[in-house]
């Protein structure tokens, strides 16, 4: 029976993890593959007969050369070559994907085996995702965790129909995963004018074909059907003819783009109160200007989050994140008779949960003048009233900020997250605070390092008890001889 290998995240094989890999490295490793296939003459994937495949793009002069090509309608179609014009420095080009059929047996971190597991499986595991297919391609395809799962694609099934209770019974038949070193590179357009990263083709490694949807101001790929852009800003003019720069910028008709954290999402029009006008209208601006009590709640609340945000280092999408959903609360009025503040603190928290930022309820609280208490109500009935899920803090990720706090070696680091995650295969996490999880594991790291340090200032510096932290090395006792040192 082959030995069933781990598909990661990011960098695919055990090999590759911390390095930026090219196709020397392919090569020194796996020796020459057994095809190349050139997919729409911008990408090469060296195919081997173990089940692994690895892509890469085409040289920059390559790529030129074939752009001139098309320019003069002489295209050739693609083909499967087993030689192939080599380009200069080819062995340095970066693989920016790796891909995995049969007979390669593995599975990912999160326990989905090719060839074994369904979409149904996937989607019980990982949550539910679009499907994803091409007009003339083999596949279905879903993205979870920036790894994508294939199945295969009857002839009749087209991209406008399909039954979702048959594909999800198909197995997992391909996975690809994209490495992150790439996306830092880049290469030139067909112009040779900007720089394009891996965000700029399709799964196939062709770039995308956008099309225009003016109803919903959308741009989207002809091809895979993702949406490259949403909310576009019409750029046309008013068609009057401007002769300075004054006038060209009066008579644009276009605004700046949608600001979820500002009171209004920025759509509100202001009148210069100094401009001649008449008195009707004079009266009309001073009424206007005037805030209601809703828009004042509303200031005041996003004032908030982006000063907590900003003390707590906190990304923009998550800070976005929070305004989204105390709008919602303030439409179903469930500010009535709660503190904007302990409200606007119950959706960073919840944000910061579901965009998986180690934010813990303490470290919001202490930067908000509302209670602890006051807090947690909130929450509860945000997710309540909303009927959200709840969110749980991977305790790995709040490791590295405790371990900082304690000034202890990045070695501790390394084996307390080990330990996490042994706990969490054995464990569920429901139920237990993550704070006293990353203190249980952190004290037996230490130990095992021979490093010297006491219950109480453990849990003192992460903000437990010596009880809670007691709880949890019982538990993990049972698994605790596999860390100590011999």
């Amino acid at each position: 029976m082959n030995k069933m290998i781990t598909i990661f995240r990011g960098f695919g094989l055990p090999e590759f993890q911390g390095k930026k890999v090219t196709k020397k490295h392919v090569l020194k490793l796996f020796g020459e593959p057994d095809k190349t296939i050139l997919h729409n003459s911008f990408s090469y994937e060296m195919v081997y007969q173990k089940g692994i495949s690895f892509f890469y793009l085409q040289e920059e002069e390559e790529i030129e050369s074939l752009i001139e090509t098309k320019k003069k309608k002489k295209t050739k179609p693609i083909k499967l070559v087993n030689e192939k014009p080599k380009p200069k420095n080819e062995e340095d080009s970066e693989i920016f994907m790796i891909g995995f059929v049969a007979p390669f047996s593995g599975r990912t971190e999160k326990g989905i085996k090719l060839n074994l597991n369904t979409m149904e499986d996937v989607f019980n595991k990982l949550g539910k995702s679009n499907w994803i297919t091409t007009l003339n391609g083999k596949y279905w395809w879903v993205e979870q965790s920036r790894i994508s799962f294939y199945i295969e694609k009857e002839e009749n099934d087209l991209p406008q129909v399909f039954n979702e209770d048959v594909l999800l019974k198909k197995p997992i038949i391909r996975i690809t995963v994209p490495l992150i070193e790439f996306l830092d590179d880049a290469v030139k357009n067909e112009f040779g004018l900007d720089k394009r990263t891996k965000e700029d083709f399709c799964i196939d490694g062709s770039l995308h074909v956008p099309i225009i949807d003016n109803e919903k101001a959308e741009s989207i790929c002809s091809k895979c059907g993702l949406v490259l852009s949403e909310r576009m800003i019409s750029m046309e003019k008013s068609g009057q003819r401007a002769f300075s720069t004054e006038e060209r910028n009066k008579r644009e008709q276009h605004g700046s783009p949608i600001n979820p954290l500002m009171p209004d999402l920025q759509l509100s029009t202001m009148i210069d109160k100094r401009a001649a006008m008449p008195e009707p209208l004079r009266k009309a601006v001073k009424w206007d200007s005037r805030y209601t009590w809703k828009q004042r709640n509303m200031i005041q609340a996003t004032s908030e989050i982006k000063r907590i945000g900003e003390l707590l280092n906190l990304p923009q999408h998550v800070k976005i994140y929070a305004v989204n959903l105390y709008r919602k609360a303030f439409q179903l009025g469930l500010l009535k008779g709660r503190s904007i503040k302990a409200m606007v603190a119950a959706s960073l928290y919840y944000a910061c949960g579901a965009e998986q930022i180690p934010r813990t309820l303490g470290e919001i609280a202490k930067v908000t003048d509302s209670t602890f208490h006051n807090i947690t109500k909130c929450y509860q009935s945000l997710i309540k009233e909303l009927n959200l899920p709840s969110p749980t803090i991977v305790p790995g990720l709040l490791v590295s900020k405790y371990v900082t706090d304690l000034k202890l070696d990045y070695r501790i680091q390394i084996l307390a997250g080990r330990i996490l995650d042994k706990y969490e295969k054995r464990y569920t996490l429901s139920g237990k605070d993550p704070k006293g999880l990353v203190a249980a594991a952190i004290y037996i790291a230490a130990h095992y390092h021979r490093i010297k340090i006491s219950q109480t200032k453990v849990s003192r510096a992460i903000g437990i008890t010596e009880v809670t932290l007691r709880n949890r090395l019982n538990e993990m006792k049972k698994f605790m001889p596999d860390y100590k040192r011999s």
